[in-house]
Protein backbone atom coordinates (compact mmCIF):
# COMPACT_ATOMS: atom_id res chain seq x y z
CA UNK A 1 0.00 0.00 0.00
CA UNK A 2 2.74 2.23 -0.42
CA UNK A 3 3.41 2.53 3.45
CA UNK A 4 5.59 1.18 5.87
CA UNK A 5 3.55 -0.73 8.12
CA UNK A 6 5.24 -2.62 11.47
CA UNK A 7 5.96 -6.63 11.82
CA UNK A 8 2.67 -7.40 13.31
CA UNK A 9 0.85 -4.83 10.87
CA UNK A 10 2.33 -6.68 8.18
CA UNK A 11 1.70 -10.14 9.51
CA UNK A 12 -2.34 -9.58 9.66
CA UNK A 13 -2.35 -7.88 6.56
CA UNK A 14 -0.91 -10.88 4.78
CA UNK A 15 -3.01 -12.96 6.83
CA UNK A 16 -6.35 -10.90 5.38
CA UNK A 17 -4.78 -11.30 1.56
CA UNK A 18 -4.11 -15.37 2.02
CA UNK A 19 -7.84 -15.19 3.37
CA UNK A 20 -9.28 -13.57 0.16
CA UNK A 21 -6.96 -15.93 -2.02
CA UNK A 22 -8.38 -18.70 -0.32
CA UNK A 23 -11.77 -17.69 -0.61
CA UNK A 24 -11.50 -17.18 -4.30
CA UNK A 25 -10.03 -20.79 -4.45
CA UNK A 26 -12.57 -22.58 -2.37
CA UNK A 27 -15.30 -20.95 -4.63
CA UNK A 28 -13.55 -22.66 -7.74
CA UNK A 29 -12.95 -26.24 -6.23
CA UNK A 30 -15.80 -26.76 -3.19
CA UNK A 31 -19.57 -26.63 -5.10
CA UNK A 32 -22.23 -25.24 -3.06
CA UNK A 33 -22.28 -26.86 0.13
CA UNK A 34 -22.64 -26.01 4.10
CA UNK A 35 -19.27 -26.47 4.57
CA UNK A 36 -18.02 -23.59 1.66
CA UNK A 37 -21.07 -21.49 2.99
CA UNK A 38 -19.49 -21.31 6.98
CA UNK A 39 -15.97 -21.00 5.49
CA UNK A 40 -17.63 -18.24 3.64
CA UNK A 41 -19.41 -16.30 6.28
CA UNK A 42 -16.78 -17.15 9.11
CA UNK A 43 -14.56 -15.49 6.54
CA UNK A 44 -16.45 -12.20 6.03
CA UNK A 45 -16.90 -11.32 9.71
CA UNK A 46 -13.18 -12.24 10.59
CA UNK A 47 -12.26 -9.74 8.02
CA UNK A 48 -14.80 -7.41 8.95
CA UNK A 49 -13.63 -7.70 12.53
CA UNK A 50 -10.74 -6.73 11.63
CA UNK A 51 -11.54 -3.57 9.60
CA UNK A 52 -13.60 -2.54 12.90
CA UNK A 53 -10.62 -2.83 15.55
CA UNK A 54 -8.39 -1.13 13.40
CA UNK A 55 -10.15 1.90 12.53
CA UNK A 56 -11.38 1.89 16.26
CA UNK A 57 -7.51 2.06 17.25
CA UNK A 58 -7.41 5.07 15.38
CA UNK A 59 -10.01 6.72 17.11
CA UNK A 60 -7.22 7.38 20.39
CA UNK A 61 -5.16 9.44 18.69
CA UNK A 62 -4.75 12.90 16.35
CA UNK A 63 -7.01 15.64 16.95
CA UNK A 64 -10.96 16.41 17.43
CA UNK A 65 -11.79 16.05 13.56
CA UNK A 66 -9.46 12.65 13.14
CA UNK A 67 -10.72 10.76 16.37
CA UNK A 68 -14.45 12.07 14.92
CA UNK A 69 -13.81 10.67 11.25
CA UNK A 70 -12.24 7.47 12.36
CA UNK A 71 -14.88 7.41 14.84
CA UNK A 72 -17.55 7.26 12.01
CA UNK A 73 -16.08 4.97 9.98
CA UNK A 74 -15.66 2.54 12.61
CA UNK A 75 -19.53 3.21 13.14
CA UNK A 76 -20.13 2.39 9.09
CA UNK A 77 -17.88 -0.76 9.69
CA UNK A 78 -19.34 -1.86 12.75
CA UNK A 79 -22.95 -1.81 11.41
CA UNK A 80 -21.29 -4.01 7.99
CA UNK A 81 -20.37 -6.66 10.92
CA UNK A 82 -23.42 -6.69 12.53
CA UNK A 83 -25.40 -7.33 9.13
CA UNK A 84 -22.74 -9.79 8.25
CA UNK A 85 -23.35 -11.38 11.99
CA UNK A 86 -26.93 -11.99 11.44
CA UNK A 87 -26.24 -13.47 7.80
CA UNK A 88 -24.29 -15.74 9.31
CA UNK A 89 -26.31 -16.68 12.18
CA UNK A 90 -29.27 -17.60 9.62
CA UNK A 91 -26.69 -19.94 7.65
CA UNK A 92 -24.19 -21.26 9.73
CA UNK A 93 -26.53 -21.73 13.54
CA UNK A 94 -29.83 -21.83 12.06
CA UNK A 95 -29.51 -24.01 9.18
CA UNK A 96 -31.73 -21.99 6.72
CA UNK A 97 -31.34 -19.70 3.75
CA UNK A 98 -31.09 -15.77 4.19
CA UNK A 99 -34.92 -14.91 3.90
CA UNK A 100 -35.37 -12.37 0.93
CA UNK A 101 -36.17 -9.79 2.19
CA UNK A 102 -34.04 -9.70 4.56
CA UNK A 103 -34.55 -7.65 7.68
CA UNK A 104 -30.94 -6.74 8.20
CA UNK A 105 -31.00 -4.94 4.85
CA UNK A 106 -31.84 -1.75 6.37
CA UNK A 107 -28.57 -1.66 8.34
CA UNK A 108 -26.88 -2.69 5.37
CA UNK A 109 -28.32 0.61 3.38
CA UNK A 110 -27.73 3.04 6.19
CA UNK A 111 -24.24 1.69 7.01
CA UNK A 112 -22.88 3.82 4.61
CA UNK A 113 -24.01 6.99 5.83
CA UNK A 114 -21.49 7.13 8.63
CA UNK A 115 -18.96 6.63 6.07
CA UNK A 116 -20.31 9.65 4.65
CA UNK A 117 -20.47 11.84 7.43
CA UNK A 118 -16.54 10.83 8.06
CA UNK A 119 -15.58 12.14 4.56
CA UNK A 120 -17.94 15.22 5.09
CA UNK A 121 -15.69 16.14 8.01
CA UNK A 122 -12.43 16.59 6.11
CA UNK A 123 -9.77 16.12 9.03
CA UNK A 124 -7.35 17.12 7.07
CA UNK A 125 -8.45 20.29 6.76
CA UNK A 126 -8.72 22.74 9.63
CA UNK A 127 -12.08 23.89 11.15
CA UNK A 128 -13.48 25.80 14.27
CA UNK A 129 -15.17 23.55 16.33
CA UNK A 130 -18.71 25.30 15.93
CA UNK A 131 -18.60 24.71 11.95
CA UNK A 132 -17.91 20.92 13.38
CA UNK A 133 -20.92 21.08 15.60
CA UNK A 134 -23.38 22.29 13.03
CA UNK A 135 -22.21 19.57 10.93
CA UNK A 136 -23.29 16.61 13.17
CA UNK A 137 -27.17 18.45 12.96
CA UNK A 138 -26.43 18.25 8.96
CA UNK A 139 -25.20 14.88 9.26
CA UNK A 140 -28.08 13.49 11.03
CA UNK A 141 -30.48 15.40 8.64
CA UNK A 142 -29.22 13.01 5.88
CA UNK A 143 -29.30 10.48 7.80
CA UNK A 144 -32.85 11.07 8.52
CA UNK A 145 -32.92 11.68 4.66
CA UNK A 146 -31.49 8.22 3.79
CA UNK A 147 -33.47 6.20 6.19
CA UNK A 148 -36.72 8.32 5.11
CA UNK A 149 -35.50 7.08 0.98
CA UNK A 150 -35.60 3.69 2.16
CA UNK A 151 -38.95 3.57 4.43
CA UNK A 152 -40.23 5.30 0.96
CA UNK A 153 -38.88 3.40 -1.85
CA UNK A 154 -38.37 -0.20 -0.70
CA UNK A 155 -40.39 -0.91 2.83
CA UNK A 156 -44.27 -0.74 1.20
CA UNK A 157 -43.16 -3.58 -1.02
CA UNK A 158 -41.64 -5.88 2.22
CA UNK A 159 -44.77 -4.91 4.72
CA UNK A 160 -47.06 -2.66 3.38
CA UNK A 161 -48.08 -4.35 0.30
CA UNK A 162 -45.60 -7.45 -0.07
CA UNK A 163 -43.94 -7.81 -3.48
CA UNK A 164 -40.41 -9.24 -3.98
CA UNK A 165 -39.32 -8.21 -6.95
CA UNK A 166 -40.52 -4.70 -6.54
CA UNK A 167 -38.45 -4.88 -3.17
CA UNK A 168 -35.14 -6.44 -5.00
CA UNK A 169 -35.41 -4.14 -7.77
CA UNK A 170 -35.87 -0.99 -5.64
CA UNK A 171 -33.20 -1.55 -2.65
CA UNK A 172 -30.52 -2.74 -5.65
CA UNK A 173 -31.61 0.73 -7.32
CA UNK A 174 -31.85 2.80 -4.15
CA UNK A 175 -28.78 1.06 -2.82
CA UNK A 176 -26.63 1.89 -6.30
CA UNK A 177 -27.45 5.81 -5.95
CA UNK A 178 -25.98 5.68 -2.29
CA UNK A 179 -22.66 4.02 -3.38
CA UNK A 180 -22.49 6.35 -6.12
CA UNK A 181 -22.87 9.64 -4.12
CA UNK A 182 -20.29 8.09 -1.67
CA UNK A 183 -18.18 7.49 -4.36
CA UNK A 184 -18.46 10.92 -5.63
CA UNK A 185 -17.78 12.53 -1.91
CA UNK A 186 -14.79 9.97 -1.78
CA UNK A 187 -13.33 11.16 -5.32
CA UNK A 188 -14.49 15.02 -4.29
CA UNK A 189 -12.44 15.00 -1.00
CA UNK A 190 -9.29 12.54 -2.88
CA UNK A 191 -8.85 15.37 -5.38
CA UNK A 192 -8.52 18.21 -2.32
CA UNK A 193 -6.57 16.40 -0.50
CA UNK A 194 -2.01 16.34 -0.50
CA UNK A 195 0.26 14.02 1.37
CA UNK A 196 -0.55 12.11 3.53
CA UNK A 197 -4.36 12.38 3.47
CA UNK A 198 -4.12 12.34 -0.05
CA UNK A 199 -3.00 7.98 0.44
CA UNK A 200 -5.30 7.98 3.26
CA UNK A 201 -8.52 8.63 0.80
CA UNK A 202 -7.07 6.90 -2.27
CA UNK A 203 -7.33 3.85 -0.35
CA UNK A 204 -10.76 4.66 0.77
CA UNK A 205 -11.78 5.79 -2.74
CA UNK A 206 -10.45 2.52 -4.23
CA UNK A 207 -12.24 0.44 -1.56
CA UNK A 208 -15.31 2.16 -1.75
CA UNK A 209 -15.47 1.54 -5.69
CA UNK A 210 -14.91 -2.27 -5.20
CA UNK A 211 -17.24 -2.34 -2.26
CA UNK A 212 -20.06 -0.84 -4.64
CA UNK A 213 -19.02 -3.22 -7.41
CA UNK A 214 -19.47 -6.46 -5.15
CA UNK A 215 -22.34 -5.43 -3.53
CA UNK A 216 -24.61 -4.61 -6.42
CA UNK A 217 -23.42 -7.37 -8.36
CA UNK A 218 -24.42 -9.90 -5.05
CA UNK A 219 -27.32 -8.10 -4.82
CA UNK A 220 -28.66 -8.61 -8.45
CA UNK A 221 -27.64 -12.14 -8.08
CA UNK A 222 -29.24 -12.31 -5.36
CA UNK A 223 -32.38 -11.46 -6.97
CA UNK A 224 -31.91 -13.39 -10.15
CA UNK A 225 -31.40 -16.79 -7.96
CA UNK A 226 -27.59 -17.14 -8.51
CA UNK A 227 -26.15 -16.10 -5.36
CA UNK A 228 -24.90 -18.53 -2.58
CA UNK A 229 -22.74 -17.74 0.45
CA UNK A 230 -18.90 -18.53 -0.81
CA UNK A 231 -19.59 -18.69 -4.63
CA UNK A 232 -17.06 -16.47 -6.55
CA UNK A 233 -19.89 -13.22 -6.08
CA UNK A 234 -18.10 -13.32 -2.86
CA UNK A 235 -14.55 -12.54 -3.69
CA UNK A 236 -14.56 -9.26 -4.74
CA UNK A 237 -16.84 -8.60 -1.41
CA UNK A 238 -13.87 -10.05 0.76
CA UNK A 239 -11.49 -7.99 -0.84
CA UNK A 240 -12.70 -4.93 -0.22
CA UNK A 241 -13.15 -5.92 3.46
CA UNK A 242 -9.91 -6.84 3.19
CA UNK A 243 -9.01 -3.46 2.18
CA UNK A 244 -10.90 -1.76 4.69
CA UNK A 245 -8.90 -3.52 7.40
CA UNK A 246 -5.60 -2.49 5.45
CA UNK A 247 -7.37 1.14 5.54
CA UNK A 248 -7.47 1.23 8.80
CA UNK A 249 -3.51 0.26 9.20
CA UNK A 250 -2.59 2.75 6.85
CA UNK A 251 -4.52 5.47 9.22
CA UNK A 252 -2.77 4.58 12.17
CA UNK A 253 0.75 5.10 10.51
CA UNK A 254 -0.33 8.16 8.29
CA UNK A 255 -1.97 10.87 10.63
CA UNK A 256 -3.66 13.27 9.50
CA UNK A 257 -2.23 16.36 9.62
CA UNK A 258 -4.38 19.69 9.52
CA UNK A 259 -4.24 22.22 7.15
CA UNK A 260 -6.01 25.81 7.39
CA UNK A 261 -8.42 26.60 4.85
CA UNK A 262 -7.52 28.56 1.80
CA UNK A 263 -8.69 31.27 0.62
CA UNK A 264 -12.04 31.00 -1.49
CA UNK A 265 -12.15 27.14 0.16
CA UNK A 266 -14.38 28.37 2.79
CA UNK A 267 -17.86 27.86 0.83
CA UNK A 268 -17.17 23.93 0.87
CA UNK A 269 -18.25 24.19 4.65
CA UNK A 270 -21.71 25.37 3.09
CA UNK A 271 -22.70 22.19 1.09
CA UNK A 272 -23.11 20.16 4.24
CA UNK A 273 -26.43 22.55 4.73
CA UNK A 274 -26.89 22.90 1.54
CA UNK A 275 -27.22 19.09 1.01
CA UNK A 276 -29.64 18.81 4.26
CA UNK A 277 -31.71 21.67 3.48
CA UNK A 278 -32.29 20.11 -0.07
CA UNK A 279 -33.24 16.47 1.45
CA UNK A 280 -35.58 18.64 3.30
CA UNK A 281 -37.07 19.89 0.52
CA UNK A 282 -37.21 17.07 -0.76
CA UNK A 283 -39.56 15.49 0.66
CA UNK A 284 -43.02 16.98 -0.55
CA UNK A 285 -41.84 16.86 -3.82
CA UNK A 286 -41.42 12.71 -3.15
CA UNK A 287 -45.01 12.60 -1.93
CA UNK A 288 -46.64 14.38 -4.57
CA UNK A 289 -45.02 12.27 -6.91
CA UNK A 290 -46.20 9.20 -4.80
CA UNK A 291 -49.73 10.61 -4.65
CA UNK A 292 -50.14 11.78 -8.40
CA UNK A 293 -47.90 9.68 -10.87
CA UNK A 294 -47.29 6.61 -9.37
CA UNK A 295 -49.03 3.84 -9.92
CA UNK A 296 -48.29 2.14 -6.33
CA UNK A 297 -51.71 0.56 -4.84
CA UNK A 298 -53.73 2.69 -2.10
CA UNK A 299 -51.92 1.63 0.54
CA UNK A 300 -48.66 2.30 -0.32
CA UNK A 301 -49.57 5.77 -0.74
CA UNK A 302 -51.19 6.37 1.95
CA UNK A 303 -48.12 4.60 3.86
CA UNK A 304 -45.79 7.33 2.09
CA UNK A 305 -47.71 10.15 2.96
CA UNK A 306 -47.79 9.39 6.33
CA UNK A 307 -44.26 8.46 5.93
CA UNK A 308 -43.73 11.76 4.39
CA UNK A 309 -45.66 14.19 7.15
CA UNK A 310 -43.39 12.23 10.21
CA UNK A 311 -40.04 13.28 8.30
CA UNK A 312 -41.08 16.62 6.95
CA UNK A 313 -41.89 17.19 11.29
CA UNK A 314 -38.81 15.40 11.98
CA UNK A 315 -36.15 17.00 9.97
CA UNK A 316 -38.20 20.70 10.60
CA UNK A 317 -37.31 20.01 14.05
CA UNK A 318 -33.65 19.65 13.46
CA UNK A 319 -33.60 22.48 11.72
CA UNK A 320 -35.09 24.36 14.18
CA UNK A 321 -32.68 23.20 16.36
CA UNK A 322 -29.91 24.13 13.60
CA UNK A 323 -31.37 27.69 13.31
CA UNK A 324 -31.11 28.65 17.06
CA UNK A 325 -27.66 27.34 17.34
CA UNK A 326 -26.67 29.47 14.54
CA UNK A 327 -28.81 32.36 16.23
CA UNK A 328 -26.75 31.75 19.42
CA UNK A 329 -23.26 31.38 17.46
CA UNK A 330 -24.20 34.49 15.78
CA UNK A 331 -25.11 36.42 18.56
CA UNK A 332 -21.58 35.44 20.74
CA UNK A 333 -20.12 36.58 17.71
CA UNK A 334 -21.63 39.76 17.36
CA UNK A 335 -20.41 40.23 21.27
CA UNK A 336 -17.19 38.95 20.80
CA UNK A 337 -16.78 41.72 18.08
CA UNK A 338 -18.43 44.47 20.10
CA UNK A 339 -16.02 43.74 22.92
CA UNK A 340 -12.76 44.02 20.53
CA UNK A 341 -14.23 46.89 19.03
CA UNK A 342 -14.26 48.71 22.41
CA UNK A 343 -11.07 46.98 24.26
CA UNK A 344 -7.47 47.19 24.02
CA UNK A 345 -5.91 44.58 21.85
CA UNK A 346 -2.63 45.04 23.48
CA UNK A 347 -3.02 45.24 27.92
CA UNK A 348 -6.81 44.06 27.35
CA UNK A 349 -8.29 47.47 29.14
CA UNK A 350 -11.16 49.05 27.48
CA UNK A 351 -10.81 52.12 24.90
CA UNK A 352 -11.68 55.34 24.21
CA UNK A 353 -14.74 54.48 22.31
CA UNK A 354 -15.84 52.25 25.19
CA UNK A 355 -16.12 55.42 27.35
CA UNK A 356 -17.77 57.22 24.87
CA UNK A 357 -20.79 54.70 24.60
CA UNK A 358 -20.88 54.56 28.27
CA UNK A 359 -20.18 57.15 30.15
CA UNK A 360 -23.45 58.77 29.40
CA UNK A 361 -25.87 56.24 31.15
CA UNK A 362 -23.33 56.42 34.12
CA UNK A 363 -23.76 60.25 34.62
CA UNK A 364 -27.59 60.46 33.90
CA UNK A 365 -27.05 57.86 36.66
CA UNK A 366 -25.63 59.84 38.93
CA UNK A 367 -27.44 63.34 38.41
CA UNK A 368 -30.41 60.92 39.36
CA UNK A 369 -28.85 60.06 42.82
CA UNK A 370 -28.32 63.38 43.44
CA UNK A 371 -32.25 64.68 42.27
CA UNK A 372 -34.25 65.64 45.24
CA UNK A 373 -37.05 63.56 44.39
CA UNK A 374 -34.73 60.39 43.87
CA UNK A 375 -35.38 58.83 47.11
CA UNK A 376 -32.34 57.45 48.20
CA UNK A 377 -31.63 57.01 51.80
CA UNK A 378 -27.82 56.83 51.66
CA UNK A 379 -25.63 59.81 50.34
CA UNK A 380 -22.82 57.42 49.78
CA UNK A 381 -21.56 56.15 46.59
CA UNK A 382 -23.27 58.31 44.36
CA UNK A 383 -20.18 59.67 42.87
CA UNK A 384 -17.83 59.08 39.29
CA UNK A 385 -14.86 59.36 39.88
CA UNK A 386 -11.73 59.53 36.84
CA UNK A 387 -8.30 58.62 37.51
CA UNK A 388 -5.67 59.83 34.96
CA UNK A 389 -2.58 57.23 35.70
CA UNK A 390 0.53 58.03 34.03
CA UNK A 391 3.75 55.54 33.92
CA UNK A 392 6.22 57.61 35.20
CA UNK A 393 9.11 57.86 32.53
CA UNK A 394 8.37 54.98 30.92
CA UNK A 395 10.03 56.72 27.53
CA UNK A 396 13.00 55.34 29.00
CA UNK A 397 12.05 51.56 28.85
CA UNK A 398 11.06 52.15 25.91
CA UNK A 399 14.19 54.03 24.30
CA UNK A 400 16.64 51.24 26.71
CA UNK A 401 14.38 47.63 25.99
CA UNK A 402 12.79 48.65 22.92
CA UNK A 403 9.13 48.54 22.33
CA UNK A 404 8.13 44.71 22.36
CA UNK A 405 9.65 45.10 26.51
CA UNK A 406 8.31 48.31 26.62
CA UNK A 407 5.02 46.82 25.73
CA UNK A 408 5.46 43.93 28.15
CA UNK A 409 5.86 46.24 30.83
CA UNK A 410 2.84 48.26 30.09
CA UNK A 411 0.55 44.74 30.09
CA UNK A 412 2.56 43.86 33.36
CA UNK A 413 1.36 47.50 34.36
CA UNK A 414 -2.42 47.41 33.05
CA UNK A 415 -2.80 44.49 34.84
CA UNK A 416 -1.42 45.43 38.72
CA UNK A 417 -3.88 48.33 38.23
CA UNK A 418 -6.67 46.31 37.46
CA UNK A 419 -6.04 44.25 40.49
CA UNK A 420 -6.14 47.70 42.94
CA UNK A 421 -9.21 48.52 41.29
CA UNK A 422 -12.71 47.54 41.93
CA UNK A 423 -15.10 45.26 39.90
CA UNK A 424 -17.66 48.33 39.23
CA UNK A 425 -14.35 50.11 38.11
CA UNK A 426 -13.59 50.33 34.65
CA UNK A 427 -9.96 50.69 34.08
CA UNK A 428 -9.33 52.28 30.14
CA UNK A 429 -6.51 52.40 28.06
CA UNK A 430 -6.39 56.00 27.70
CA UNK A 431 -3.42 56.48 24.84
CA UNK A 432 0.63 55.71 25.15
CA UNK A 433 1.65 54.65 28.69
CA UNK A 434 -1.32 56.60 30.12
CA UNK A 435 -4.90 54.88 31.65
CA UNK A 436 -8.21 56.17 32.76
CA UNK A 437 -9.83 54.75 35.88
CA UNK A 438 -13.46 55.15 35.89
CA UNK A 439 -14.61 54.44 39.66
CA UNK A 440 -18.51 54.28 39.66
CA UNK A 441 -20.83 54.22 42.44
CA UNK A 442 -17.98 55.18 44.95
CA UNK A 443 -17.93 58.09 46.99
CA UNK A 444 -15.23 61.28 47.02
CA UNK A 445 -14.65 60.36 50.35
CA UNK A 446 -12.48 57.32 49.54
CA UNK A 447 -10.78 58.57 46.68
CA UNK A 448 -7.56 58.90 47.81
CA UNK A 449 -7.71 55.37 49.17
CA UNK A 450 -7.71 53.92 45.48
CA UNK A 451 -5.36 56.79 44.71
CA UNK A 452 -3.45 55.10 47.06
CA UNK A 453 -4.15 51.23 46.23
CA UNK A 454 -3.36 51.78 42.70
CA UNK A 455 0.15 53.34 43.58
CA UNK A 456 1.24 50.83 45.65
CA UNK A 457 -0.02 48.25 42.96
CA UNK A 458 2.01 49.86 40.03
CA UNK A 459 5.75 50.98 42.39
CA UNK A 460 5.81 48.42 45.37
CA UNK A 461 7.37 45.82 42.93
CA UNK A 462 9.94 45.33 40.19
CA UNK A 463 8.70 44.40 36.45
CA UNK A 464 10.09 41.16 34.94
CA UNK A 465 11.54 41.46 31.48
CA UNK A 466 13.07 38.32 29.25
CA UNK A 467 16.27 36.96 30.44
CA UNK A 468 15.59 37.40 34.00
CA UNK A 469 15.94 41.21 34.20
CA UNK A 470 14.04 43.54 36.71
CA UNK A 471 13.39 47.47 36.28
CA UNK A 472 11.45 49.45 38.63
CA UNK A 473 8.74 51.79 37.51
CA UNK A 474 5.94 54.02 38.85
CA UNK A 475 3.33 56.00 38.21
CA UNK A 476 1.78 59.09 38.80
CA UNK A 477 -2.10 59.96 39.26
CA UNK A 478 -4.59 62.69 38.83
CA UNK A 479 -8.05 62.58 39.71
CA UNK A 480 -11.36 64.49 40.08
CA UNK A 481 -15.13 64.05 40.62
CA UNK A 482 -18.36 64.23 39.64
CA UNK A 483 -20.61 65.99 40.16
CA UNK A 484 -18.65 68.69 40.70
CA UNK A 485 -21.09 70.66 42.46
CA UNK A 486 -23.28 68.78 44.39
CA UNK A 487 -25.85 70.88 44.59
CA UNK A 488 -25.79 71.55 41.09
CA UNK A 489 -24.77 68.21 39.38
CA UNK A 490 -25.41 69.58 35.78
CA UNK A 491 -23.67 72.85 36.38
CA UNK A 492 -20.26 71.07 35.38
CA UNK A 493 -20.23 68.66 32.34
CA UNK A 494 -18.30 65.54 33.03
CA UNK A 495 -15.79 66.75 30.08
CA UNK A 496 -14.86 69.60 32.57
CA UNK A 497 -14.34 66.83 35.45
CA UNK A 498 -11.88 65.24 33.39
CA UNK A 499 -9.67 68.14 32.35
CA UNK A 500 -9.58 68.86 36.09
CA UNK A 501 -8.62 65.25 36.56
CA UNK A 502 -5.85 65.97 33.84
CA UNK A 503 -4.82 69.04 35.23
CA UNK A 504 -4.01 67.58 38.58
CA UNK A 505 -2.12 64.48 36.65
CA UNK A 506 0.21 67.26 35.47
CA UNK A 507 0.83 68.92 38.84
CA UNK A 508 1.79 65.39 40.39
CA UNK A 509 3.85 65.04 37.40
CA UNK A 510 5.29 68.34 38.00
CA UNK A 511 6.17 67.46 41.67
CA UNK A 512 8.08 65.03 41.45
CA UNK A 513 6.04 61.94 40.34
CA UNK A 514 5.57 58.84 42.19
CA UNK A 515 2.15 60.40 43.33
CA UNK A 516 -1.33 60.98 42.76
CA UNK A 517 -3.16 64.58 43.43
CA UNK A 518 -6.75 64.79 43.57
CA UNK A 519 -8.80 68.20 42.79
CA UNK A 520 -11.64 68.95 44.67
CA UNK A 521 -14.36 72.03 45.01
CA UNK A 522 -13.40 74.45 47.08
CA UNK A 523 -17.41 75.59 47.37
CA UNK A 524 -20.37 74.76 46.57
CA UNK A 525 -20.52 77.56 44.36
CA UNK A 526 -19.38 78.24 40.66
CA UNK A 527 -18.18 82.00 39.77
CA UNK A 528 -19.65 84.04 37.42
CA UNK A 529 -18.31 83.31 34.06
CA UNK A 530 -19.42 84.80 31.12
CA UNK A 531 -16.38 87.39 32.16
CA UNK A 532 -13.71 84.66 31.95
CA UNK A 533 -14.97 83.22 29.18
CA UNK A 534 -14.61 87.00 27.18
CA UNK A 535 -11.36 85.89 28.05
CA UNK A 536 -10.81 83.04 26.26
CA UNK A 537 -11.06 81.25 29.88
CA UNK A 538 -12.10 77.80 30.20
CA UNK A 539 -13.98 76.59 33.23
CA UNK A 540 -11.35 74.45 34.52
CA UNK A 541 -9.14 77.65 35.17
CA UNK A 542 -11.73 79.29 37.18
CA UNK A 543 -12.82 76.29 39.50
CA UNK A 544 -11.97 77.33 43.01
CA UNK A 545 -10.23 73.68 44.16
CA UNK A 546 -8.49 72.08 46.87
CA UNK A 547 -5.67 68.90 46.54
CA UNK A 548 -5.28 65.93 47.93
CA UNK A 549 -1.70 64.38 48.04
CA UNK A 550 -1.10 60.68 47.92
CA UNK A 551 2.60 59.46 47.89
CA UNK A 552 3.89 56.69 45.98
CA UNK A 553 5.09 53.72 48.17
CA UNK A 554 8.77 54.38 47.82
CA UNK A 555 8.59 58.40 48.54
CA UNK A 556 10.21 59.70 51.91
CA UNK A 557 8.87 62.23 54.40
CA UNK A 558 11.28 65.18 53.00
CA UNK A 559 10.25 64.29 49.31
CA UNK A 560 5.90 64.40 50.76
CA UNK A 561 6.56 67.65 51.96
CA UNK A 562 8.60 68.90 48.97
CA UNK A 563 5.86 67.37 47.20
CA UNK A 564 2.73 69.13 48.63
CA UNK A 565 4.35 72.83 48.81
CA UNK A 566 3.97 72.97 44.72
CA UNK A 567 0.05 71.84 44.92
CA UNK A 568 -0.23 73.90 48.32
CA UNK A 569 0.48 77.14 46.79
CA UNK A 570 -1.52 76.18 43.45
CA UNK A 571 -4.34 75.78 45.22
CA UNK A 572 -3.93 78.94 47.58
CA UNK A 573 -3.24 80.79 44.01
CA UNK A 574 -6.47 79.31 42.66
CA UNK A 575 -8.40 80.07 46.01
CA UNK A 576 -7.20 83.68 46.09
Amino acid sequence: MGVRHSARAKYCLLGAWVLVCLSAVLSLLIPHSYRLTALGDFSQVILLLAAVLAMAANVKSGDRQARLFWGLMTLGCGMWLSVQALWTYFEVFLHREVPNPFIGDVVLFLHLVPMMGALAMQPHVDREEHSTRLGALDFTLLLIWWLYLYLFAVIPWQYVSPNATLYGHSFDVLYLMEHLVFLAMAGFVWLRSVGDSKIIFGHLLGAGALYAFSSIAASVAIDFGHYYTGSFYDVPLVACMAWFFGLGLVGNHLPFRTAPIKEGEGKRDVWGARLATGAVLSLPVLAGWSEYMSHAPGRVQSFRMMLTLCGMMLMGGLLALKQYRLDKELAHANQELREASLTDLLTGAKNRRFLTTTIEGDVRHVIRAYSPNSGCASVRNRDLIFYLIDADHFKEVNDRYGHDLGDGVLVQIARRISSAIRHSDVLIRWGGEEFLVVSRYTNRDEAAALAARVLNAVGSEKYELQGGQKIGRTCSIGWAVFPWIVRDPEAVSYGDVLRVADRALYEAKKAGRNQSIGMLPLTETLPVLPPFEEKGQSIMEVLPVRTVVTLGPSASNQEAAAAAAPAKAMAATQDA
